[in-house]
């Protein structure tokens, strides 16, 4: 695989960072930033966290490069995007589960109030609390 880049404030590549923890970087600070849409971009950080695996990139034997990163968001995004046809296989709350893997992810990433982080997610200061409780136990989410 090739040696995936992180960009600083300037776009400029650092060596050292998997392309998909980048793109859920990204979707991270968009989520915290866009007034309209934070948990479209925090569904889809979750959907890329669960495709990736709940791993940080320090305890990952191999990193993504960035074709990989492609096609996990394409497919992501697609699923994210799509209706789901009657009977759904997924139970309702499906989405809710990415949105909030994503807002666990930025409390963990990101220095910002947990408080923050529920209210752009959309979820229950108590839920959000209990999860990242649950994940620094280690405990599956």
């Amino acid at each position: 695989m090739s040696d995936v880049t992180e960009t600083d404030a300037s776009g400029v590549a650092a060596p050292g960072m998997d392309a998909l923890d980048a793109v859920v970087d990204s979707a991270l600070e968009r989520a915290l930033l866009d007034e309209a849409d934070s948990r479209r971009y925090f569904a889809l950080a979750g959907a890329v966290v669960r495709a990736h695996g709940n791993t940080h990139a320090d305890s990952r034997e191999t990193q993504s490069d960035t074709l990989t990163a492609a096609l996990v968001c394409t497919v992501a995004v697609s699923a994210l995007e799509s209706a789901s046809p009657e009977p759904t296989w997924s139970p309702p709350d499906a989405r809710n589960e990415l949105v909030a893997a994503g807002a666990v992810r930025a409390s963990q990433r990101f220095d910002v109030a947990v408080e923050r982080v529920a209210t752009r997610a959309g979820l229950p200061l108590s839920d959000l609390r209990t999860r990242l409780s649950k994940e620094s136990r280690g405990d599956q989410l």
